[in-house]
């Protein structure tokens, strides 16, 4: 007995319209790589000095000494850094294409394993095309790191997320193809 997806759903215009977006995204990233790695980190800075900020809060809740020092550090740390970040985004590109790296080599393993769930699904050769093209992307940024750092961030998360958008919306118009045929 053949299991069901959600993705087998007939297409909403939500499916279709989220799609769009993520394809949008994505051609803006790559047509303004750097700028789009910049936002990123600047994106990332103002989440660590909101999170120092919350730590600050959060320490004076503490009775005793050896918790709201922790917690002090911490809320330093977090505020510091983030911003050291936002006044040198550049700076933090390097970091960040490591961990740009690492999360293209999981999302296509992730990807991969969704596509060997929805496979019998028509179009759903999208998914694994770009499974393989997340984790090839993971490995190049791996190769060329410090030297692409730069522009490949904006450069790869565009391209990832245009290639995610595609291969949804090819999946939800192909499966409203489906769905249309049965009935």
């Amino acid at each position: 007995m053949k299991e069901s997806y959600d993705v087998e759903k007939p297409v909403s215009r939500w499916s279709v319209f989220g799609s769009v977006v993520m394809i949008l995204a994505g051609l803006l990233a790559i047509v303004a790589p750097l700028e789009t790695s910049i936002r990123i980190v600047i994106i990332l800075a103002w989440i660590l000095i909101f999170n120092g900020i919350g730590h600050l809060i959060a320490a004076f809740r503490f009775k005793s000494l050896g918790n709201l020092v922790w917690d002090l550090l911490s809320a330093i740390v977090n505020i510091v850094i983030g911003l050291y970040l936002v006044l040198n985004p550049t700076l933090g590109l390097a970091p960040l294409t490591f961990v740009v790296a690492v999360l293209f080599l999981l999302n296509g393993i992730f990807e991969f394993s969704f596509y060997l769930k929805v496979r019998s699904t028509p179009r759903s050769l999208g998914i694994l095309l770009n499974a393989l093209l997340s984790f090839i992307l993971g490995c190049l940024i791996f190769q060329h790191w410090l030297s692409s750092t730069l522009w490949s961030v904006g450069t790869i998360v565009g391209i990832s997320f245009l290639l995610g958008g595609i291969s949804r919306l090819a999946l939800t118009t192909g499966t409203h193809r489906v769905h249309k045929a049965v009935a």
